[in-house]
């Protein structure tokens, strides 16, 4: 059995997961205001972010905060979809361009492609490897719900 984290751990969690504050995302700023030494918060901020107990409370938080956020994948889908009519509205056109393609990268509908010489060296994926793509955006679809 894993042994808890520490308050100060928990608090690098809590203000790693703040929505809106400066430290949001920010792992160096994060444990700096949990409290741990300047000098050395990137590099613990690094060392935390891989210990699977920090990652186990951090996806929490984020989950608890979507959910009293309201956070929901068709609202982030349906606000983009808005933005997108809004910006085309206002000739902000690579505005809207910009929102649909986060919703093609929600449903990873883009695969990043190599340039080759010889067009015979080029991989094409196969029927394993295109299955195990559509497996991993149905889990996205599914936990992002």
């Amino acid at each position: 059995m894993d042994k808890p984290l520490t308050v100060r751990q928990d608090s690098f969690c809590v203000h790693y997961t703040t929505i809106g504050e400066p430290q949001f995302g920010n792992g160096t700023r994060a444990a700096i205001a949990a409290g741990y030494a300047e000098a050395g918060a990137a590099v613990l901020a690094h060392k935390l972010l891989k210990d699977k107990r920090i990652i186990a409370r951090i996806n929490q938080l984020h989950s608890e905060n979507m959910v009293r956020n309201m956070i929901t994948v068709d609202k982030v889908l349906s606000d983009l979809e808005h933005d997108k009519l809004m910006a085309r509205e206002n000739h902000q056109y690579a505005v809207a361009k910009g929102c649909t393609e986060l919703q093609g990268r929600f449903l990873a509908m883009f695969t990043d492609r190599q340039i080759v010489d010889d067009p015979a060296k080029a991989k094409q994926l196969t029927e394993k490897e295109a299955e195990e793509a559509r497996r991993i955006a149905a889990i996205r679809l599914r936990d992002c719900g």
